[in-house]
């Protein structure tokens, strides 16, 4: 039995006149091959586009509203469907079908016409060939669909990742008002005066505010739609450096941030987790210090206008060896600390929001990495800038941008 009867994959055979139909479905039976006989092209509907193998008509089944039926069931095929249709006519001998024939032609690509009477042997040798050339749709149809979980499986795993990354940076980021809330509260408690205790509660209740502001811009980064919006670039670029800036403290990083209010069709969280991936990758660059440059400006590239969101650091830079590498999937330099995903997901993020991502790094002195992400733009409106706002010198990390 042929492969595809294991999954009720079928030839279906439309004769509507005489015993063709009956005779043709019983030769491909004794051979092997699954077949089903209908009256009307029509009838063909009630089979998946997965189980049907292919269609073999008589001339007689195009007659009328045949040729539409034929045109309505190949349009209705998915993308990676090519149905193959064999087509048993009569031929000059009846010049009525010829004209039929000729028809089918245009609306059917893979379209194999066998003259009546056909021997047994051409048949099955034409329903062999179809069958092979199904089979091999249906092992590209599944492979693709296998790609397309195994694409969605790491995006999930980077995107728990990041969720893991944000929560720990989250609970760094609150502990330190928390300590000091402590320490205010021990104080209020232990004043000598009204006024000083007074003092005390008003700075409380900022590191309270503290507090939420941390936690309100966490929960930003999971409640943003994918859908692609208008967003203002300059609000991800300040929200996505305040939730690293314990740690840059902790390591001595200095930021530079230029972030100017610009326009862009994106999807806000997906544009935000791939610049969290870029900050937290150019910080675990500079374990001993360093500069962390994040800037926003416009540019024009053969006639289309972009954002461009640049984060650069003063590391080490990347090694020419490790390059070609850089995208691949699962491939990391940090050891059990990192997944091998961020830079895939980061670069698939970006052509899923019709941008492109380019990097520049110079492994000699001065020393650097940047990453550039290229995003559809409107025109900027006015400047935001950090408190901590500088010039980027882009040629001192990585000679020139």
């Amino acid at each position: 039995m042929k492969e595809a009867a294991k999954h009720n994959r079928r030839f279906l055979v439309i004769a509507p006149v005489g015993r063709d139909g009956d005779l043709i479905c019983a030769l491909l039976n004794s051979h092997g091959f699954a077949a089903e006989c209908v009256q009307r092209i029509a009838d063909s509907s009630h089979v998946e586009s997965s189980q049907l193998m292919g269609l073999i008509l008589t001339d007689e089944a195009l007659a009328g509203d045949g040729i539409d039926a034929l045109r309505n069931v190949v349009q209705e095929q998915p993308d990676w469907s090519d149905l193959p249709v064999m087509l048993l006519t009569s031929g000059p001998a009846e010049p009525q079908y010829a004209a039929i024939a000729t028809r089918a032609r245009l609306e059917v690509r893979s379209l194999i016409l066998l003259d009546r009477p056909v021997r047994k042997e051409l048949l099955l040798s034409a329903v062999q060939v179809a069958y092979t050339a199904r089979m091999k749709q249906l092992e590209v149809r599944d492979a693709a669909e296998r790609q397309v979980h195994s694409d969605e499986a790491l995006r999930n795993t980077e995107k728990l990742a990041v969720a893991g990354r944000l929560a720990a940076t989250m609970a760094h980021e609150v502990n330190n008002p928390l300590e000091a809330l402590g320490n205010l509260l021990f104080l209020v408690e232990n004043s000598s005066s009204i006024d000083e205790a007074r003092s005390f509660a008003q700075l409380a209740t900022q590191e309270l505010g503290r507090i939420s502001e941390i936690v309100q811009q966490t929960l930003r980064f999971h409640r943003a739609p994918a859908k692609p919006d208008l967003t203002d670039l300059g609000e991800l670029v300040t929200s996505a450096v305040a939730l690293f800036r314990g740690k840059m403290l902790e390591r001595h990083i200095s930021e530079h941030v230029q972030a100017r209010r610009t326009l862009a069709y994106c999807s806000a969280g997906e544009i935000r987790q791939a610049l969290v991936n870029l900050i937290g990758n150019a910080i675990d660059a500079m374990p001993n210090g360093g500069q962390l440059f994040v800037r926003i400006t416009q540019v024009t590239q053969r006639g289309a206008h972009y954002a461009r969101i640049t984060v650069a650091d003063t590391g080490s830079g990347i090694r020419k060896e490790i390059r070609k590498n850089l995208f691949t999937q699962f491939f990391t330099t940090k050891g059990s600390r990192g997944t091998g995903l961020g830079l895939w997901l980061t670069r698939d993020i970006v052509h899923r929001n019709r941008g492109r991502l380019r990097y520049r790094s110079r492994t000699t002195s001065p020393s650097g990495t940047a990453f550039s992400i290229y995003l559809p733009s409107t025109a900027p409106l006015d400047l935001v800038q950090s408190p901590n706002l500088h010039t980027i010198d882009q040629r001192r990390v990585v000679g020139g941008d």
